[in-house]
């Protein structure tokens, strides 16, 4: 129950953080991890890409990284790195807005440290 309460809890903070109430959190349990997401027309998404599996690895903003792909009607912010709360959970956040009214879909790439 101790667990629930921290995600939700993490979850929550990460979702103001972000700037949006429902930010796509993309994990990557690997070096290199491709997702694509679609955005509803006349909609902007925020993204947040998160580093696991990296064992005793620290991830750092010169270890990791992401990229959001722009796609035809479609602008992405450049990614920033949040070492959040103590160092704990650092992720990677960007936002994508669609400017057609219908949806479209986009590429984000995020890249982690091996295991130690």
């Amino acid at each position: 129950m101790k667990e629930l309460v921290r995600t939700l809890i993490v979850g929550s903070v990460l979702s103001v953080l972000a700037g949006t109430a429902l930010a796509a959190q993309l994990h990557c349990s690997q070096t290199k991890c491709h997702y694509t997401e679609t955005l509803k027309g006349s909609h902007s998404q925020t993204f947040t890409g998160y580093c696991d599996g990296t064992g005793n690895t620290k991830v750092t903003d010169d270890n990791s990284s992401m990229t959001c792909h722009k796609a035809k009607g479609l602008t992405c912010t450049g990614a920033n790195w949040t070492d959040f709360v103590w160092g704990k959970v650092p992720y990677w956040s960007c936002t994508c807005t669609n400017w057609n009214t219908k949806q479209q879909t986009t590429t984000i790439d995020v890249g982690c440290p091996a295991p130690s």
